[in-house]
């Protein structure tokens, strides 16, 4: 069951551990989504500031009455994930982590579209947001795997990847545009002991 909670958590991190400047076409938020991994419901709760500059999840899921918490988030270069009840945590370079961090959908180059064959698919709503669909190939534990987005001024309000022979859907609940964030959102959680891995989830 903790390779199911891992894997959910790979998905919901695609888009958000790689925070860039302007990242988004607003300026400070929370996006909670929500998502089904073989029959348990995993909820994260995404903080961002400075148009993406600044960005932070916090993901949960519930497993025979044990709730699962994780916190992940990128600072001074690193990307770092903490499982909060364990105490324990990994941290590596984002240099390592492959091209992810290069993807802003406000501004996709016809490199991004060749190296993760983006394809546009037309728009839909999502939370009665205008979103663009694109259809795109990621690599996630040295697996490719075949991805649709659903992108609102540059975050992702929905997202579906095939894995571990099923269909896994993220979806937007709720988005709110405010600049009441507690910085503590953007600090690493104490206590943690964070180990340096060499490869990580997207090489």
């Amino acid at each position: 069951m903790k390779k199911v909670f891992l894997s959910a958590i790979a998905i919901c991190m695609i888009f958000a551990v790689s925070a860039q400047e302007k990242r988004y076409g607003v300026e400070s938020g929370i996006v909670k989504t929500k998502s089904t991994v073989m029959g348990q419901e995993v909820v994260t709760v995404q903080y961002f500031t400075d148009y993406g500059a600044n960005e932070s999840a916090e993901t949960t899921m519930n497993v025979q009455g044990q709730e699962m918490s994780t916190f992940s988030m990128m600072k001074d270069g690193y990307a770092y994930t903490a499982d909060l009840k364990t105490k324990q945590g990994t941290k590596i370079k984002m240099s390592d982590v492959g091209d992810i961090k290069n993807i802003n959908f406000q501004s996709i180059t016809d490199d991004m579209k060749k190296n993760y064959k983006i394809e546009e698919k037309g728009s839909e709503k999502v939370l009665d947001k205008d979103c663009q669909k694109y259809d795109l190939t990621y690599k996630v534990q040295r697996q490719n795997y075949n991805v649709t987005v659903w992108v609102w001024k540059g975050l992702t309000l929905k997202t579906e990847m095939k894995m571990m022979g099923n269909t896994v859907t993220v979806e937007a609940t709720e988005i709110i545009e405010t600049k009441d964030i507690p910085k503590s959102k953007f600090e690493l959680p104490e206590g943690i002991n964070f180990k340096e891995v060499k490869s990580g989830l997207f090489r």
